[in-house]
């Protein structure tokens, strides 16, 4: 007898990745589209998705999505059925990180947060929920380590990512027969999380984390690579089983300390 897990086969299979312009969302739909998915790279730079969705190959296609438009969700989610014939999953990579201490968080910064990382993955997913039925097909959206232990200055994020969490939990227990999953990522290289923080801010709360044990440059801890980051979600949709809830970080072990 083979001892060889069978894994869920990505041939053929019809793939909506929010997010995909660059980072972890980008790496996932190349790397699916390697193993035989049909991707659809979406997101709200155009030129973006389409380079993509033309390296990818295989069918793939571009979509302009803005996650804050409900009629932006409906619409891509249609262009992406209307394109393949039908959706298989969803995987939600597009996120917001500011970089801000919660005392001078103000409202924009909450809502701008909360909008991307939370309403837009539920309105994202109501969309397409009638055809993740119809073929049994999964959810996964991108959360973080932090969540449960926030570095200072980035609890705005990571309450939005707690909230993400807890809502990818209501939509496992109105719809069991769906396998929603969260992937929780650390620390990563190259998904552009840092392009717009405020580099003063950074180099003054860098000293804190490192105090507090949550960063190392080498080591336990260090970051990972977007590439990895991708190969673990993708995981999450060839499993033969369900990863409900999965934790990834870079592993102590690769390390001579």
């Amino acid at each position: 007898m083979s001892s060889a897990v069978p894994s869920r086969e990505l041939e053929g299979r019809r793939i909506l990745v929010v997010g995909a312009s660059s980072g972890i969302g980008r790496h996932l739909g190349l790397l699916a589209a390697s193993h035989g998915a049909t991707v659809a790279f979406a997101a709200r730079r155009a030129s973006l998705v389409q380079e993509a969705a033309t390296a990818a190959g295989h069918g793939s296609i571009g979509l302009v999505l803005d996650v804050r438009d409900p009629e932006s969700c409906e619409q891509a989610v249609a262009e992406v059925v209307d394109a393949f014939g039908g959706l298989d999953d969803i995987v939600y990579s597009t996120a917001v990180d500011k970089l801000v201490r919660l005392a001078d968080a103000d409202f924009d910064a909450w809502r701008d947060t909360f909008e991307t990382n939370v309403f837009g993955a539920s309105l994202v997913c109501r969309a397409a929920l009638a055809h993740l039925k119809a073929s049994r097909g999964r959810a996964v959206f991108i959360s973080a380590s932090l969540t449960g232990r926030p570095l200072p200055g980035m609890s705005v994020y990571a309450s939005s990512k707690a909230a993400l969490e807890e809502m990818v939990r209501g939509w496992r227990a109105e719809h069991p027969e769906l396998a929603f999953a969260t992937v929780r990522v650390g620390s990563a290289l190259g998904t552009g999380v840092t392009d717009n923080w405020d580099r003063e801010l950074m180099i003054e709360l860098s000293a804190t984390w490192s105090s507090l044990g949550y960063v190392h440059d080498n080591g336990p801890g260090a970051p990972m690579t977007a590439e990895q980051a991708a190969e673990v979600v993708l995981l999450t949709l060839t499993s033969p089983v369900w990863l409900r809830e999965v934790t990834v970080v870079s592993d102590p072990g690769r390390f001579d300390g």
